[in-house]
C-alpha cells in the first residue's frame, strides 16, 4: 500500500521481523521506545498507522499512544499485547482510542489485515476531514459572496485578510489554519449592522466614542454567535469574537482574557487588520509594521516577528 507505518517495540527480533515482511509493503519506520517514537512522529509524520507494544519500559504502550492521539489525532493507533486483561483493554480504548488489539504471537498475515484496515481507516478519517473544511470554507464564501454585491470593497478587503492570514498562521506552523482563513473571510460580515459613522471609525482605527464601541461590541458578539452552534465551527466563532482584543487584555470583548489565553487565530487577525488598515493609509508595508511594533502590548510578538519574513510575499 507504501502508506507510511510506525511499528514501536523494545523486542530487537520482533522490529527485524517486521521490518523482513513489511518494508516492501509499507513506507515502514521502526521505533524502540516510546520516546523514540514521538520523535519519530513530531519529525517525519504524519503517519497513516501506527502499532505499538503494550509492554515497554519507561512508557508503555497505553502512555504512548496517549500522547501520540494528542500529536496526531488522525493517526490510527494499534497496540500489540500479550495477554490483555480487562482493566488494559479498558484503558487502552478510552484514553488512547486503540483502533485494534494484536495478540503475540502474530503471524504476518493478521498483521497486515489490520494494518490494511487501519489504513483504509485513516483514508476515510482524512477524507471526511476535508470534505468538512471544503464544506465549511464552500458555505462561507457564499455568505461572503453576498457582501460582493452589497459592498465590494469590504468583499475586497476580506479576501486580502484571509489570504494573509493563511501565510502567517502556515509559517507560524499552525495545523488548522483553514479556521483562521474561514474567520478572516467571515470577519466583515458583522459590519454590515454598523452605522456608516461607526465603520468609518472603525477602518481608520479612531473609534473612540462609547456609544460606537458598543455598537462594534454587539456586532461583533452576534457575529460570532452565529457560528457557535455549528459543528467544528466553535474555533472559527472564538477567533471572531476575541479579534478586536489587544494583546494586553484591552479591547473588545471586555472581560478578563489576555495573552496566550486569547485564541491565536484572534491574535493574527487583530494585528493583520491593523497592518492592512496602515497599509493601505501609508502605502508602505514597512511603516506599517514599524507603527504596529511601537504599539507594546497591543500585538502579539511573534505575530509580528511571522509577518515582518511573510510580508514579502503578500499580494495586493
Amino acid at each position: 500500500m507504501n502508506e507510511k507505518v510506525l511499528f514501536v517495540d523494545d523486542d530487537e527480533s520482533l522490529l527485524e521481523s517486521v521490518h523482513r515482511n513489511f518494508k516492501k509493503r509499507y513506507d515502514l519506520e521502526l521505533a524502540a521506545s516510546g520516546a523514540q517514537a514521538l520523535k519519530a512522529m513530531e519529525t517525519s509524520g504524519p503517519y497513516a498507522v501506527v502499532v505499538a507494544d503494550m509492554a515497554m519500559p519507561g512508557m508503555n504502550g497505553i502512555e504512548f499512544l496517549k500522547k501520540a492521539q494528542v500529536l496526531a489525532p488522525d493517526t490510527i493507533r494499534i497496540m500489540f499485547t500479550g495477554h490483555p486483561g480487562p482493566v488494559t483493554l479498558l484503558e487502552s480504548i478510552n484514553s488512547g482510542q486503540v483502533f485494534r488489539f494484536l495478540s503475540k504471537p502474530c503471524d504476518t498475515e493478521e498483521i497486515s489485515r489490520v494494518v490494511d484496515a487501519g489504513i483504509r481507516q485513516y483514508h476515510l478519517i482524512a477524507g471526511e476531514r476535508d470534505l468538512l473544511e471544503v464544506t465549511l470554507t464552500r458555505s462561507i464564501e457564499a455568505m461572503t459572496g453576498i457582501l460582493e454585491v452589497l459592498d465590494p470593497a469590504v468583499y475586497l478587503a476580506a479576501q486580502t485578510l484571509a489570504h494573509r492570514a493563511a501565510l502567517v498562521a502556515r509559517a507560524m506552523g499552525v495545523a488548522d489554519d483553514w479556521s483562521i482563513t474561514l474567520a478572516a473571510l467571515y470577519s466583515p460580515l458583522w459590519l454590515v449592522s454598523l452605522t456608516s459613522e461607526v465603520r468609518l471609525q472603525w477602518a481608520r482605527r479612531k473609534l473612540e466614542d462609547p456609544a460606537g464601541k458598543a455598537q462594534l461590541s454587539a456586532a461583533i458578539e452576534r457575529a460570532a454567535n452565529l457560528l457557535q452552534p455549528i459543528p467544528k465551527l466553535e474555533g472559527v466563532a472564538q477567533i471572531v469574537r476575541y479579534q478586536g482584543k489587544n494583546l494586553d487584555g484591552t479591547g473588545i470583548p471586555e472581560d478578563s482574557i489576555r495573552g496566550e489565553a486569547i485564541p491565536l487565530g484572534a491574535r493574527v487577525l487583530r494585528a493583520l487588520q491593523d497592518f492592512n488598515a496602515i497599509e493601505q493609509s501609508v502605502k508602505s508595508k514597512y511603516v506599517a509594521l514599524e507603527e504596529l511594533r511601537m504599539q507594546r502590548g497591543r500585538y502579539d510578538p511573534v505575530v509580528l516577528a511571522t509577518l515582518s519574513v511573510t510580508m514579502e510575499s503578500f499580494v495586493k
